[in-house]
């Protein structure tokens, strides 16, 4: 779309008239932001006047908007564009005007011109002058050219065989062979809804030498014949371009042309990988990320909790001395291993829980199951449509992946500058055959690109063209490159007059173009449209990590209660005192816990017995009455022995010794000892049993 004049360019002035709050406004029609005009009182979007040359009034002037046989001011046909005024007078002669729609003190200071858009003023200023002239082409005949054959939109029949013609002969010169088409149908039909105020249409070639001037478009040569006075008017899908704005005046646009990017057909690759990797494809790579790292740390976390902070030396008076330190390898082999049994869980969509495991840790299982519930139903639910689903062989369905894989992408040389502009790293081919789409596919049978930029409403109906798609196994996409209005091109003084009996025919004979096209009507050999199967749907859309918010949050604040929990088990162990969390969370609502007893003698240190046995667990003694000596309290394993030493006062001490046949559980292996007298020191809390073996939990 054209941005003005070399020297007088247009500008963009949404900025300006956004900042008049006061006068701010909402578009009817679009529900978009907009200013009020002080002319009339309408509101416009704040894009109005800015950046190209529109026919601006035409869509947001009121007085453009009339009914039946009401005259349509010319000025509503005018393009126009907001300039920079002092660029304007100093590096051009373009005529340049100061917006009335804003007062001097309004701070805002709009400049538009209409002669950098190629048009003229002498319309809108005699509007504002009260001054509106009837729209009234005095039963004129119009002289139009055709650019060239373009099946079924514009072409010729032999005058011999009656054929409809698809290359152009010599008959093309020949005035006498009538034009049929679309295009020309729906020119007809403009000039019979005219009520005899546009009396004929007659048709002729291009001249020769517009095609010198213009080697690669046809159409733009055709446009040239109008600026040297040639022709009135051109019949066809013409784009409203900058270059052609420049010489000739335009219609009001028929119809939006869409260019789409056109790639080879892609087939269906069912390689051994690509099966393999379907079993992944249900989740996207982060969320597989976060799963795997959810395992690890659960693992990690449970081997934490296992562990005991080491006991104060001065609850075992014996052992103030000791040294203990970590063992590396040990911790990593317990690691390894409980994260293999926290994918094993999770594999198995469930969590095995020891019912003497403490607080800390069933919070973390808690967590962690409800984080496989959710995740593995999931998985479950859509993997059966991921391994069904036929994978495309190394397909681009989108402009942004050819330019990202560097494909080059034939395109008609008229959309340089947009597509430059629009991708400027893409690499693009630009077709100098002068053949308009035919040359561009050429292009690409001759291995210049990879791919191609095709206008849809050139070739949507050319079954010519699309048989030869169709024989290079090429499809549309539904990527779209650019998008530009259509309209003929037409002399300036006849340019408002010819589009208002276009808007005329439309609001009151419902003509539009699709209408003509359907009497055209036309089928392809094979279907061009890239199948929407094989498309990237809502149905084959991974999961990704946003969907799995409710068990990642759930799972982490189960995990930061426990380690909460383990952190104050550790604290309050560390400092003699018992804990919530403690190490066996084991239900047990009564406990006969004699009162004489020193707190700080329930972890060890000399203990003094009168008659009977009493035996201590975890952090309360209860007296025991029996006889079954050899009994063991359940869940105790026996890793060391505890040997009571008679003293005549009644008083007697403990003595670690190592029970040297019985294995250390891997809950304590994770501890190097340097030994004294034959005995050692553990972490964890001792389970006291007169004359017994005792075990570490």
């Amino acid at each position: 779309m054209v941005a003005g004049k070399e020297g007088c360019p247009c500008t963009n002035e949404a900025a300006a008239l956004s900042s008049l709050t006061e006068r701010s406004c909402e578009v009817a029609s679009t529900g978009e932001p907009g200013v009020l005009f002080k002319m009339g009182g309408y509101c416009v979007p704040i894009s109005y006047g800015s950046s190209k040359c529109l026919l601006h009034d035409l869509h947001n002037d009121p007085a453009c908007f009339v009914d039946g046989d009401d005259i349509i001011p010319p000025y509503c046909f005018r393009p126009f564009c907001y300039v920079d005024a002092d660029v304007c007078a100093r590096e051009s002669n373009e005529r340049v005007y100061r917006s009335d729609y804003f007062n001097i003190d309004s701070g805002v200071d709009v400049f538009y011109s209409y002669s950098t858009c190629n048009s003229t003023c002498d319309d809108w200023l005699g509007a504002v002058d009260g001054k509106v002239e009837p729209v009234n082409l005095g039963q004129i005949t119009i002289k139009a050219n055709i650019p060239r054959y373009v099946l079924p939109m514009m072409y010729k029949r032999d005058p011999i065989s009656n054929e409809i013609l698809n290359v152009m002969g010599s008959e093309y010169y020949d005035n006498s062979v009538p034009y049929e088409g679309v295009y020309p149908s729906f020119a007809e039909k403009i000039m019979k809804f005219s009520q005899g105020d546009i009396k004929n249409i007659t048709y002729t070639h291009r001249s020769k030498v517009s095609s010198d001037l213009h080697p690669t478009s046809s159409f733009t040569a055709a446009v040239q014949d109008i600026q040297d006075g040639l022709v009135d008017m051109s019949v066809g899908p013409f784009w409203i371009t900058g270059e052609r704005l420049l010489m000739s005046a335009f219609t009001v646009p028929i119809v939006y042309d869409k260019v789409f990017l056109v790639i080879p057909k892609p087939g269906a690759d069912e390689g051994f990988m690509k099966q393999v990797s379907k079993v992944l494809q249900p989740f996207t790579y982060k969320l597989w990320g976060l799963v795997i790292s959810i395992i690890a740390v659960s693992g990690l976390l449970s081997v934490w909790f296992a562990d005991r902070p080491k006991a104060r030396a001065d609850h075992w008076p014996r052992l103030r001395r000791k040294k203990m330190r970590r063992k590396k390898r040990a911790y990593m082999r317990l690691a390894v291993d409980s994260i293999l049994e926290m994918g094993t869980f999770f594999c198995s969509a469930g969590v095995g829980l020891d019912p003497g495991s403490n607080l800390s840790n069933k919070l973390l299982m808690f967590g962690f199951g409800f984080f496989i519930l959710i995740t593995v139903s999931s998985y479950v639910a859509n993997l059966a449509a991921f391994l069904t689903r036929k994978t495309l062989e190394g397909s681009v369905t989108s402009i942004d992946g050819a330019i990202a894989r560097g494909w080059k992408i034939c395109a008609h040389p008229v959309f340089v500058k947009d597509l430059e502009l629009a991708w400027p790293n893409g690499k693009f081919v630009f077709s100098e055959a002068g053949t308009e789409f035919y040359g561009v596919l050429d292009d690409y049978i001759n291995g210049k690109c990879k791919a191609l930029a095709i206008g849809w409403e050139d070739t949507s109906m050319d079954r010519s063209f699309l048989d030869r798609l169709c024989e290079n196994e090429l499809v549309y996409t539904d990527s779209m490159f650019h998008e530009t209005p259509i309209a003929f091109p037409i002399r300036q003084g006849l340019a408002a007059g010819f589009s208002h009996w276009m808007l005329q025919a439309k609001r009151n004979h419902n003509l539009v173009l699709q209408a003509v096209k359907d009497e055209f009507a036309t089928e392809s050999a094979c279907n061009v449209h890239f199948s929407a199967e094989n498309i990237e749907t809502s149905d084959y859309d991974p999961i990704d990590v946003e969907h799995m918010a409710l068990p990642i949050i759930l799972f982490i604040v189960c995990s930061s209660l426990a380690i909460i929990g383990h952190l104050c088990e550790r604290r309050d162990m560390k400092r003699g005192r018992s804990s919530l969390f403690a190490v066996h969370s084991q239900l047990q609502l009564v406990v006969d816990e004699p009162s004489h007893i020193p707190r700080a003698l329930r972890m060890g240190g000399r203990i003094s017995f009168g008659k009977g046995r009493r035996s201590t667990t975890d952090s309360s003694f209860r007296s025991k009455e029996d006889d079954d000596d050899d009994e063991m309290y359940p869940g105790i394993h026996g890793t060391q022995t505890l040997v009571m030493e008679e003293q005549n006062s009644g008083s007697s001490n403990f003595i670690y010794k190592k029970d040297d046949d019985v294995e250390m559980p891997p809950s304590i292996h994770d501890l190097e000892v340097e030994e004294e007298d034959d005995s050692f020191h553990s972490i964890g809390r001792p389970h006291f049993q007169t004359g017994r073996s005792i075990g570490f939990f």
